[in-house]
């Protein structure tokens, strides 16, 4: 059991958006630099084996461009009681992704209780048929993946794409440097159909009037290992996308548990133009 994974929003391989012929193409999908913060509580709806209570809160970074690359940072704590028993997660991660999607940089930092738990760095780089990994920590690794792996914001950018375009269900492989720095995720995505901008009751923070005007698509990605035989997945994220990235109505599914994230607060950040 890991309730403390980094939160991955799907990363997928999906069809470019194809507009019919007498219309232009649709444009690519940008993403809006912002700080959210989402608490979290345990999932009463859903069966939590030796789990008495959870709840938590993340806070979501991110800023960059297709022209400048991407920045994310990420941090997790969490507040669980097993069997009585009280204990702290806290999770710090961040990453640098190319703007083009050929090159990724990782570091993650964990604790139990206080006390040091794992520490991950690493790199990626794609090249022309495979995509080469570099972990330094927590062991001195050199592996390579299929060439179709993509990274997280690549994945991030796919699903707005596939999503606008009307699909239903994705698949991609997936490499974020979690845990060890030495997985690769298949991840399947299903795609519910298109809330129309204002539409339905949202959390405060979700009335800005900046997201209010954005379509949003219910999502839910399951995570399987990559070479693995396992038939379930190894978790699960269902939340609601809006077209520039942001996420509202998180449910975050670790078999055993599950935690609900509300969106809390929203806070746009800085945007430098690209023209790419």
């Amino acid at each position: 059991m890991n309730p403390v994974r980094p939160l991955a929003l799907a990363a997928l391989l999906g069809t470019l958006v194809v507009a019919p012929a007498a219309t232009q193409p649709a444009p690519e999908p940008v993403l809006g630099p912002h700080r959210a913060v989402y608490d979290l509580r345990l999932d009463s709806r859903r069966a939590a084996r030796g789990m008495d209570d959870a709840r938590g809160r993340i806070l979501f970074e991110t800023s960059g461009n297709r022209c400048e690359g991407f920045t994310t940072t990420f941090r997790q704590v969490v507040q669980l009681t097993v069997n009585g028993n009280p204990v702290t997660m806290d999770v710090n991660t961040a990453h640098f992704e190319e703007g083009d999607g050929t090159g990724f940089r990782f570091t993650s930092r964990s604790s139990e209780n206080g006390a040091p738990r794992n520490e991950t760095d690493g790199s990626a780089r794609r090249t022309g048929d495979a995509v080469q990994i570099a972990v330094r920590r927590p062991r001195e690794l050199e592996t390579r993946a299929d060439a179709a792996t993509i990274f997280p914001t690549e994945h991030l950018l796919q699903l707005v794409k596939a999503s606008r375009a009307g699909q239903t269900i994705l698949e991609a492989k997936v490499y974020d440097g979690a845990e060890t720095g030495e997985k690769i995720y298949n991840a399947t995505a299903v795609i519910g159909r298109r809330i129309a901008p204002g539409a339905g009751e949202v959390e405060e923070a979700a009335r800005d009037p900046k997201l209010a005007a954005l379509a949003r698509w219910p999502v839910t990605i399951s995570y399987f290992e990559d070479g693995s035989d396992r038939a379930t997945p190894i978790y699960s994220i269902a939340f609601e996308l809006y077209e520039n990235g942001v996420s509202r109505q998180l449910v975050i599914d670790y078999g055993e548990f599950a935690l609900q994230g509300t969106l809390t607060k929203l806070e746009w950040q800085a945007e430098t133009p690209c023209g790419r």
